[in-house]
């Protein structure tokens, strides 16, 4: 899988942007404000339909407009395939439904947050590659939510009559958490096989801090809680009673900024590993800053990492910065971002 070419229209302030991806690493060099990173958040937008971005950073519609869109054409093995992600000032964003999916995959300023952000973070980074590498978690997690929904609104209304919900609850959560700890032991295999191989963190391991039980044991739990979750109004034992940590010698890990990066860059290295493997094809990369919180030797080792994929990389640096100066080689493809517009610079 590739994208061949991307269209981008009043999106932040690239309001007319329309280029083809070549394959392997392209750089994206410019000013600061010159709409680098908006690039990438545009295909980001492309592939998981929504931004990476904060709430600081609002609406991406460029100003004077009413909405923004992203088109974005992919060479599929199942055929030639064009995406669709469109923003209006009076709608949510929305993705246009397709038969194939965008995968990318993020480096940015907040990577270190894989290792010492918000446990809801890593869920969901298990959770997405999950749905990956396994194709009926998708499945799972839907009955999973709906059972969840059910349960919650019979708690909701006094919780009066036999707990019909909490059998099928049960079974349904119990698999889920299945699906997250065999995922999980794949992702610790591939963690450690590149740190290995890049000689980096070889002393770090993820650690599954989630639950894990069988049907049987999590509807006891459910009924010696039921009075509890009454008052409540909702399931207190569910699927977001999960996290992970990355130790060191079986202890917690208490990490830099940079150092926290380098391990959240090897985190999404491992899943690649794991889901490009189950999948058959490789993500896209979406690099961003790389060689904020780095020193120069760290960003030239990470770079050399992310080389090693096979998919397209695409990377943003200032114009004149060092890391651009000492990862380039003649090979990689060069889009210059200014004022806006992007245009490739010729080899």
């Amino acid at each position: 899988m590739r994208l061949d070419r991307v269209r981008i229209q009043c999106f932040r302030n690239l309001h007319a942007v329309d280029i083809e991806i070549p394959e392997g690493l392209s750089w994206v060099v410019g000013p600061n404000a010159a709409g680098k990173t908006a690039l990438l958040e545009a295909i980001y937008c492309l592939g998981r339909g929504r931004s990476f971005r904060g709430r600081r950073f609002r609406s991406p519609i460029e100003q004077g407009f009413s909405r923004s869109h992203v088109q974005g054409w992919i060479r599929h093995p199942l055929g030639p395939t064009r995406l669709d992600w469109s923003s209006n000032a009076d709608e949510r964003a929305q993705r246009q439904r397709a038969d194939v999916a965008l995968p990318v995959r993020l480096i940015c300023e907040w990577t270190h947050a894989l290792v010492d952000g918000e446990p809801s973070l890593r869920r969901r980074f298990i959770d997405w590659n999950l749905a990956r590498w396994d194709r009926s978690a998708v499945a799972v997690f839907s009955r999973y939510r709906r059972l969840a929904a059910q349960r919650n609104a019979w708690l909701r209304s006094g919780a009066a009559g036999p707990p019909v919900w909490d059998r099928a609850y049960a079974e349904a959560l119990a698999a889920l958490l299945a699906l997250r700890a065999r995922f999980f032991a794949a992702l610790v295999d591939a963690f450690r096989r590149v740190s290995a191989e890049a000689e980096w963190l070889t002393e770090l391991e993820p650690h599954w801090e989630g639950l894990v039980a069988e049907p049987s044991d999590l509807l006891a739990r459910l009924e010696r809680m039921r009075a509890a979750d009454r008052e409540r109004g909702f399931t207190y034992l569910g699927a977001s009673r999960a996290d992970f940590s990355v130790r060191r010698q079986g202890e917690p890990w208490v990490a830099s900024r940079g150092q926290g990066k380098v391990a959240g860059i090897m985190l999404q290295l491992a899943a690649e590993a794991s889901v490009s493997a189950a999948e058959g094809h490789a993500a896209i990369w979406l690099v961003d800053d790389l060689d904020a919180e780095l020193s120069p030797e760290w960003s030239a080792r990470a770079m050399a990492l992310l080389r090693r994929q096979p998919g397209q990389i695409l990377v943003t640096a200032l114009t004149g910065k060092r890391i651009l100066e000492a990862s380039r080689t003649a090979e990689d493809a060069v889009f210059h971002v200014e004022h806006g517009t992007v245009e490739r610079i010729a080899r």
